[in-house]
């Protein structure tokens, strides 16, 4: 990537009179539990092994529920961990039957009208996957392909501004879901896949010399934060508080290292994934005390 968009974070505690009574925090309070949400297959953030979630976001969902238990005085808060699909887990987010995601879910403008996000524990790009043959270096390359993106991913914006650009030359379809995105690409009926380059990473490490990953300038950044429903105010003050104390811990780095630069479940795959300078600058920018973020490419 040639260039970033200006990316700005503002870290602060909501104030006490935005507390609102439907806070998800008065029934963690009271039942000791938090209901979390998971995905099947955000490899390697957040999947199902044997049964159970794990990954990168499972882990820090892990830790600010350790934070909580901390922050409320509870000894042990169960967690109810939700197995679903991104489009369900907006609608349970919604109506309180999900506390908190745990998954790569892209913190946007349009999703922050409706939700609140944590500060943010991921910063990445969109790419694109292909067959070898197929990869591209140019964004001109793209004329004529036909390219699918999951419903609901930020690519799909970006797909369409490209083709703004391409005079239309795009073709574009949409799946549920990465898996089903995945067997379009590997049957050949598009020639490229376009969503985060991590997710993208993580397939291509189970065939490596088949696929081909291509980064072509779209002026973009993505921003994985823990979504929560839009009046869990309370909640949301002490989840990001948490994440702070994660990052300037250097726990974060761990859980970095442990998913991106080690053999990983279920196949013991190395991403081989050094951390990216944007988000090197976000995690050392993230110092005790600090207010506001600014994370400039010029500065990188």
């Amino acid at each position: 990537m040639k260039k970033y968009l200006s990316l700005f974070f503002i870290i602060c505690a909501l104030p006490a009179f935005c507390i609102h009574a439907d806070d998800s925090l008065t029934n963690i309070k009271k039942n000791h539990q938090i209901t979390l949400s998971y995905s099947y297959n955000d490899f390697p953030f957040s999947y199902a092994d044997n049964g159970q979630p794990i990954g990168m976001a499972i882990d820090i969902c892990r830790d600010v529920v350790d934070q909580l238990e901390k922050e409320l005085n509870i000894p042990h808060i169960k967690i109810n961990w939700v197995g679903e699909k991104q489009s369900v887990t907006l609608q349970k987010v919604k109506q309180h039957t999900v506390d908190m995601t745990c998954s790569a879910i892209t913190r946007t403008d349009a999703r922050l009208k409706i939700y609140n996000f944590s500060v943010p524990y991921f910063i990445t790009s969109t790419a694109l996957l292909s067959k070898k043959s197929e990869s591209v270096q140019d964004v001109s390359q793209l004329r004529g392909k036909t390219i699918v993106a999951i419903s609901g991913d930020s690519a799909i914006e970006r797909i369409n501004k490209l083709n703004r650009k391409l005079d239309y030359s795009l073709l574009m379809v949409t799946q549920p879901d990465l898996a089903s995105a995945l067997e379009l690409l590997k049957s050949k009926t598009v020639k490229m896949l376009a969503t985060d380059e991590v997710l993208l990473a993580a397939f291509k490490a189970s065939d490596p010399e088949g696929y081909e990953i291509s980064h072509v300038d779209m002026d973009d950044m993505d921003v994985y934060g823990l979504m929560m429903a839009k009046d869990s105010v309370q909640l949301t003050s002490l989840v990001n508080k948490s994440l702070g104390e994660i990052i300037n811990s250097g726990k974060y780095i761990e859980l970095y290292n442990k998913w991106f630069m080690s053999p990983v479940p279920p196949l013991q795959q190395n991403l081989h994934m050094p951390m990216s300078k944007v988000l090197q600058h976000y995690v050392k920018a993230s110092a005790p005390g600090a207010t506001y973020r600014a994370l400039s490419p010029e500065k990188l």
